[in-house]
């Protein structure tokens, strides 16, 4: 029997890994298609205000039929602050991805799980090992080597900004109560930050074509299956077991942006990649 349940368990984490490179391989897809929008008359603002639009309208629907204990109104502070953090980010993801290579971007937007433990600390008075600290410290090294001080773009600080974001916006959902509808979480922090965003977008509206429309809404679903694939994959099985398949996003945007783009990663790109992968990797075997 043990030996059943044992074998059960393997499969199991097998096919959450499974889950989460297919899911890092939508999101990255995802990645080419914004940076496919930033060539066109789209603004930044106009593309956020717009995905988060559409994504609350395909979540509405869902979201409407759960109880009214579930529908998450009693944390709206929470969902509120959540939801100008990824708009921000979102909207800096979508400027350094304009500017930055595919693979350039993508490596720091890695920092925001070593951005996590200090803000931890900081906004939810977590007692962190300063032996995590330290941990911490060496992925922003590796982050300084990917973008190369030497040859500074000033998106690199956007993309650390979203990093930022990510991080803070996981640190509050540790606020919310046991047992809360990811739904909506989900439909909750997108639909609050819609105002802001449209007053942001307004201003410059540009006028868009089909295709542009076309691509806002597969952004718009490959970011709801992302989401929903890690939901399934991280409940299937530890997250310390599977949680190294996530890299394999940088491998997909690092080949993504070769064939598509032209974009060849110099060396430090790859270096410093590796310091911050080996930095969350240690990172994780502390907890």
């Amino acid at each position: 029997m043990q030996q059943r349940i044992a074998h059960l368990a393997g499969d199991r984490q097998i096919l959450a890994i499974l889950l989460l490179i297919l899911g890092n391989l939508t999101i990255s897809f995802g990645d080419v298609i914004v940076k496919l929008l930033g060539q066109t008359q789209v603004t930044p603002y106009q593309y956020i205000a717009l995905r988060f639009l559409l994504t609350s309208l395909l979540l509405l629907p869902f979201w409407w039929r759960l109880a009214p204990s579930n529908k998450g109104w009693g944390q709206w502070k929470i969902h509120l602050i959540r939801g100008h953090l990824l708009l921000f980010g979102s909207i800096c993801v979508f400027i350094s991805l304009m500017y930055l290579p595919l693979a350039t971007a993508n490596a720091v937007f890695y920092a925001a799980p070593l951005m996590t433990l200090p803000l931890a600390a900081l906004l939810s008075k977590e007692k962190i090992r300063p032996l995590a600290y330290g941990i911490s410290l060496l992925g922003f090294v590796g982050i300084l080597i990917v973008l190369n001080p030497g040859q500074w773009h000033w998106a690199g600080g956007l993309a650390l900004f979203t990093a930022f974001s990510m991080a803070a916006s996981n640190v509050l959902v540790r606020r919310l109560p046991q047992g809360r509808s990811v739904l909506a979480t989900l439909f909750l922090t997108q639909a609050l930050a819609i105002p802001v965003g449209f007053a942001l977008a307004l201003p410059g509206w540009q006028p868009m074509n089909g295709e542009i429309w076309l691509l806002l809404i597969g952004i718009c679903l490959m970011g709801i299956i992302y989401q929903s694939i890690c939901i399934l994959a991280y409940a299937m099985a530890d997250a310390s077991k599977i949680a190294a398949s996530e890299y394999s996003g940088l491998i997909f945007v690092t080949i993504m942006g070769m064939a598509l783009f032209n974009e060849y990663p110099a060396l430090h790109v790859y270096l410093g990649a590796a310091v911050v992968i080996m930095a969350i990797g240690l990172q994780r075997k502390l907890k």
